[in-house]
């Protein structure tokens, strides 16, 4: 598998061989762009705890009402 990266002034080409599965290459786009968001955050550790903390809060209620509709579940969550 040839793949090659040429760095420009201001950017990064990479090419890769169309044997590659396109999901995994989007994987890969959607991870370059997690960091780079990450790069430029000035959110604290204590910051991103509470909102993963906010984050599966908000989950868990979501999924309560939505086990609550289902006839096995409603006894579980009353």
């Amino acid at each position: 598998m040839a793949v090659t990266i040429e760095r420009t002034d201001n950017e990064f080409i990479i090419k890769l061989p169309l044997s590659i599965d396109p999901i995994e290459i989007q994987h890969a786009l959607e991870y370059f762009q997690f960091m780079d968001v990450v790069s430029r955050s000035q959110a604290t550790q204590e910051d991103i705890a509470e909102l993963s903390k906010e984050v599966k809060a908000g989950w868990f209620e979501d999924a309560k009402k939505k086990l609550r509709q289902l006839d096995e579940f409603k006894d579980i969550f009353e």
